[in-house]
């Protein structure tokens, strides 16, 4: 990777669980650019693929025609996704994991997205839409 900070990603598609298997791959293609151990690419593309899921489930209920970018930068010491969408504003607060001792099928993107991610925070709102920045740093 480059000293200076560097786009490597940035896609727009459908919020649409059909679409997750596109940006898996796309995702996938581009960190295999990046010197990773293969088991941390493949979890990087779990949190993000978790945090599509999430805004897909419950920011676009039901409105598959609704958009979401995704953009990758690399800058020194880290790896920075920033997932945007246009849905209402959400109350940060109210992104959660759920207890792990619910056993019980799905709800469980916030912790791996916070399992795997060293940062996971949302930027300001204004009016509509969100934005999401998850942060890995590595290491040179």
């Amino acid at each position: 990777m480059r000293e200076a900070d560097e786009s490597l990603l940035s896609i727009e598609f459908a919020a649409s669980p059909a679409q997750l298997q596109t940006l898996r791959q796309q995702l996938s293609d581009c960190l295999e650019h990046v010197d990773l151990s293969q088991a941390l690419k493949e979890q990087l593309v779990l949190a993000v693929n978790e945090a599509c899921m999430n805004i897909i489930q419950h920011a676009y209920p039901g409105n598959p025609g609704e958009m979401i970018r995704l953009r990758l930068l690399a800058e020194p010491g880290r790896l920075r996704f920033l997932l945007e969408d246009d849905a209402p504003c959400i109350d940060p607060a109210s992104v959660t994991p759920r207890d792990l001792a619910d056993i019980r099928p799905g709800g469980l993107g916030v912790h791996f997205i916070r399992e795997i991610m060293d940062e996971m925070r949302f930027l300001p709102c204004h009016g509509r839409g969100n934005r999401l920045e998850l942060v890995k740093r590595i290491e040179r």
